[in-house]
């Protein structure tokens, strides 16, 4: 695609979907590598107002849902394989080298190294999950075994665990390796047999779930559960509402995907059953940088890997998901729930609690300004079990 067709299709598509995704498939479509520094200070530099008061509000509130719901028609098996299935060697290039993590790290001092960020995170979701011997345990999304490996490590117990994944290169990948139980199967839509584990965990999984979907499948998952059982979640969530104009341009990057609010997405789950025993907030933007920085450093051996337009997708993705949280539009949500075991419910005189999270937080009358604020909680944030 030459450069009068590049510009006339970034005009097309600004007026259609937004000035920021006709912005950002221009720079993809660039024939030629893209410069990292340059794209950079490009995707992350403050704007003159009129084009900030642009990206914010065009196109309006009321063409959002509709956009949205066009370019979310697809399946989801296309949109994940579109994003991950491409050379295990590329995501090596600039992933942490100890577990192959594409999810937030956790950075309490902000000077660790990726691999140091990903170990504390991970040490952080053991802790949560609290996994031992003798337990089924499933991975929703175990991408290059990045937990499925230290959970072996912890529990000694291989035939145990197991894991679904949508993208048939991270199968390989794992064919390759460890040789865990791991099948390529469409988290989402698949059917769990009831009461099958004791454990069940998703890192940077959930943001694939359209709102539409998010209620059935805790439902699922709640039912999956033997009594007292956890699932344990870390996935990006959207804290404005309604949807922000920069959402469509996800649709990029993410084809069929689309993350829900806080608020809704806590209640879907609290609704299907689970009782929430943590919940705290990280802040991705370290993680997004660190991975921007080795991928740029790697760019020649990334274009031959996988060429010019899935490398500038990427260098550009990391840019726009940091611009994301930076403005606030989302954050990290770190959650581990619980399935009631009904006997000991009983045993406790529990079972008739009713006052949940999301209640109380509706009570609240700065819920609205809450759920839509801009400044995100600080990295690592917990609130205790009593409220937000």
């Amino acid at each position: 695609m030459n450069r009068i067709s590049r510009t006339l299709a970034a005009i097309y598509e600004s007026v259609v979907f937004g000035p920021v995704y006709g912005t950002l498939q221009y720079l993809i479509r660039s024939p030629e590598p893209l410069d990292p520094d340059a794209t950079w200070t490009l995707l992350t530099r403050e704007l003159h107002p009129v084009a900030d008061w642009a990206r914010w509000n065009w196109p309006p509130t009321f063409m959002r849902s509709f956009l949205v719901a066009a370019k979310t028609r697809q399946d989801h098996l296309i949109g994940i394989s579109h994003h991950y299935d491409i050379s295990n060697e590329f995501w090596e290039l600039w992933l942490d080298r100890k577990y192959m993590l594409y999810s937030s790290a956790d950075f309490p001092d902000s000077s660790e190294s990726l691999e140091q960020a990903q170990t504390i995170k991970v040490h952080a979701l053991l802790a949560l999950i609290q996994p031992k011997a003798g337990e089924r345990i499933l991975d929703l999304g175990s991408g290059w075994n990045g937990m499925l490996r230290p959970i072996y490590e912890e529990t000694g117990d291989k035939k145990n665990l197991s894991g679904y994944t949508l993208s048939q290169y991270q199968l390989d990948y794992n064919r390759a390796h460890e040789g865990f139980n791991v099948e390529l199967r469409n988290f989402i839509t698949t059917e769990y047999p009831e009461e099958s584990f004791d454990k069940i965990l998703a890192t940077g999984t959930m943001e694939h779930v359209r709102p539409n979907e998010l209620y059935p499948l805790a439902v699922k998952l709640f039912r999956a559960l033997k009594p007292g059982g956890s699932l344990t979640l870390q996935t990006n969530i959207r804290l404005a509402t309604p949807l922000p104009a920069t959402v469509i341009a996800a649709q990029i990057f993410f084809p069929g995907s689309m993350a829900t609010p806080l608020i809704r997405f806590v209640r879907h789950f609290e609704r299907a059953g689970f009782r929430i025993v943590h919940r705290s907030f990280g802040d991705y933007r370290l993680t997004l940088r660190h991975w921007f920085m080795r991928l740029g450093a790697n760019r020649d051996r990334a274009v031959a890997l996988v060429g010019v337009r899935a490398y500038n997708r990427f260098l550009v993705y990391l840019c726009s998901a940091w611009r994301w949280h930076h403005d606030g539009v989302g954050t990290v949500l770190r959650l581990s729930m619980i399935k009631p075991d009904l006997y000991k419910c009983q045993q406790n005189g529990l079972c008739g609690r009713t006052d949940s999270i999301t209640a109380r937080f509706d009570r609240s009358p700065a819920r609205q300004d809450q759920a839509t604020a801009s400044p995100r909680p600080a990295q690592g944030q917990s609130t205790p079990a009593s409220g937000w």
